[in-house]
C-alpha cells in the first residue's frame, strides 16, 4: 500500500475520530479508563473529540496516513517536548470531562496520573496513541505512522506504552528498549513502558 503520511487539518477530525474509537472501543487499556458500561463508545468518542480538539490539536501533533486513493487509513497522536500542556490548561479541560463522565471524572483523572507518574522526567516526545483502520491492519500503516514520528523527533528522546506484546515487538525493532511493566491493580494484561533514547553527541 502506497501511503502519505501528512498533518491533519480540522477537515480530518471526524475521521480521525472513527478510526480511534473502531481501533480501542475493545482495549483493555481504554475500557480501565473509561467508566464502564459505554454503549456505543459513546463516552469513548466523546474523550476522543475532546482530547483531539482541545488537546492535540493546541498542544501536540496529529498525523494521519493516506491511502493512495485518498482515504484516511491511520492516526498517531504526539505530545511534544517543550509542547506539553501545562496544568493550567489540563485543569481547563475539567469542566468538559464532567459534562462526558459525571462523577467518574475522578476515576479518570486518578488513572491518568497514575499513569504519568511513570513517565520519565527527561524531555521526550510521547506517543498516546496509533491506529489503523481495521480495513488497512496488517499492511504496514501503524510502522509508517512510527517512523514519521521518529524521523521527526531525529535525536530527540521518545517514550510511549505498549498494549499487546506485538506492538511491543514492533517498537522493539524500531529502537525502543523496555523500562518494564507499569505497575496496576486493574485486572486485564498491564503496559509496557518503552523508551527509544536520544541520540548521544558526538563530540
Amino acid at each position: 500500500m502506497s501511503l502519505t503520511i501528512v498533518p491533519a487539518t480540522p477537515a480530518h477530525f471526524p475521521a480521525i475520530i472513527d478510526v480511534l474509537v473502531e481501533a480501542f472501543v475493545h482495549d483493555p487499556g481504554f475500557a480501565r479508563l473509561i467508566p464502564q458500561p459505554d454503549p456505543q463508545a459513546k463516552k469513548l468518542r466523546a474523550l476522543f473529540d475532546l482530547q483531539i480538539h482541545k488537546q492535540y490539536a493546541a498542544f501536540g501533533n496529529i498525523d494521519i496516513a493516506m491511502d493512495e486513493e485518498g482515504s484516511l487509513v491511520g492516526v498517531s497522536l504526539w505530545d511534544r517536548p517543550d509542547g506539553n500542556h501545562s496544568l493550567k490548561d489540563q485543569v481547563k479541560l475539567l469542566p468538559h470531562l464532567v459534562h462526558i463522565f459525571g462523577v467518574k471524572t475522578a476515576h479518570l483523572v486518578a488513572a491518568e496520573l497514575h499513569s504519568a507518574r511513570f513517565h520519565p522526567k527527561f524531555p521526550h516526545w510521547y506517543l498516546y496513541v496509533i491506529a489503523t483502520k481495521e480495513s488497512a491492519r496488517g499492511t504496514g500503516v501503524g510502522t509508517e505512522l512510527l517512523g514519521s514520528g521518529i524521523a521527526r523527533a531525529g535525536d530527540e528522546a521518545i517514550y510511549l506504552e505498549a498494549t499487546s506484546t506485538r506492538a511491543a515487538q514492533l517498537y522493539h525493532r524500531l529502537g525502543f528498549v523496555s523500562l518494564g511493566y507499569i505497575p496496576s491493580n486493574a485486572e486485564g494484561p498491564q503496559e509496557l513502558a518503552m523508551w527509544r533514547p536520544p541520540t548521544l553527541p558526538t563530540t
